[in-house]
């Protein structure tokens, strides 16, 4: 079964057009055309609805490009891709696309230059990073890259129950026996709790970890627009390999370790003996919105390193390799300061 896709036509050359994360605008780096992106305010769907359509189907297809007429297999996690042929920029219909259809998305506010100076400055910052690396590293290789990602927005009610304990001292025996002793006073709780949880952002990629997504947060999704094609002209973008009932999952423990938390704090409590949470996740709303990532793959000492950039604030993390002797120089000194604490100790100068 083929599919086809939409590629974004210059009116005044026929070039292909690209989004441009500078003016908000579609622009044709041939003549210098530009063209708007009517925007609308995203909308959150409800969970309880969608969860059964947000299951992951694998597999993919082929798509004929409308540029060239070519062939080619395209992996199913893919919503914009480039024709291997003519090296057209295609974005597939997501009509055409079996489960969710993103209803969200954040555009690129950052260049690939900008990306390239974060990059920079980010190698440049790591204290472990080759000096070598430090000095040659060219981040030239940038591609924008649009990740897919599940936004809940969550209200819970909990009861709980549980047993917990208080430290204390005591003073017990005579004379030589006398001595101070540290007991546990346990005491009983129970009660119902109320919170609300918004923006819970959840990665739902197979090239991205969580990890990576929480260090390049945060994203300003409340600045999120309602999905249209045309943002991802000139970019790739990959659709969800995480099912929504499992990032939702993920996001319920998220919200049942916060929801312990926030109960214990109720209580002037030393000891957890046990405490039981029971929750309701009602109503439950996310949004499928795609974050903008610069990416940029480099090598070194051949070995392969990928280094993210946020589309929209410049925030970098990525693997950096480790030059040995810079750590082992710290430790060595690490060592040094701490045998000297010690001798000063010793003679009582500390």
């Amino acid at each position: 079964m083929s599919k086809t896709t939409d590629i974004v036509k210059c009116a005044s050359c026929g070039a292909d057009m690209a989004y441009d994360p500078k003016t908000g605008t579609l622009k044709c780096s041939y003549c210098g055309s530009g063209k708007t992106v009517e925007r609308a305010a995203s909308f959150d769907r409800d969970y309880y609805k969608y969860v059964d359509e947000g299951k992951v189907r694998e597999g993919g297809f082929i798509y004929q490009c409308p540029n060239c007429h070519a062939e080619t297999t395209v992996e199913d996690f893919s919503t914009a891709v480039s024709c291997p042929f003519c090296g057209a920029t295609n974005i597939v219909k997501t009509n055409e696309l079996s489960g969710l259809k993103p209803d969200s998305i954040l555009p690129f506010t950052k260049e690939k230059t900008d990306a390239s100076e974060s990059a920079r400055k980010y190698i440049k910052n790591r204290l472990f990073a080759p000096r070598k690396l430090k000095k040659t590293f060219v981040p030239d290789g940038f591609k924008g890259l649009y990740f897919p990602s599940f936004n809940f927005n969550v209200k819970t009610k909990s009861t709980y129950h549980g047993t917990l304990g208080k430290y204390y001292t005591v003073t017990v025996g005579t004379g030589n026996n006398k001595r101070t002793e540290t007991r546990i006073r346990y005491f009983n709780v129970s009660g119902s709790y109320e919170e609300l949880f918004n923006n819970l952002l959840i990665e739902a990629s197979s090239h991205l970890t969580q990890k990576d997504l929480n260090k390049l947060s945060p994203f300003d999704t409340n600045e999120s627009v309602s999905y249209k094609p045309e943002f991802l002209a000139g970019y790739s973008a990959e659709r969800y390999s995480t099912s929504l009932k499992e990032s939702f999952n993920l996001a319920k423990g998220k919200i049942d370790a916060q929801i312990r938390q926030n109960i214990l704090k109720r209580y002037d409590a030393d000891v957890v003996q046990s405490l039981t949470v029971e929750t309701l996740y009602n109503p439950v709303t996310f949004k499928y919105i795609l974050l903008p990532l610069w990416i940029c793959a480099y090598n070194y000492k051949n070995k392969l390193y990928n280094l993210f950039v946020n589309g929209r604030n410049g925030k970098a993390t990525g693997k950096v390799p480790v030059s040995p002797l810079k750590v082992l120089f710290t430790v060595l000194v690490a060592l040094g300061i701490a045998a000297v604490l010690v001798i000063l100790a010793l003679k009582g100068y500390l």
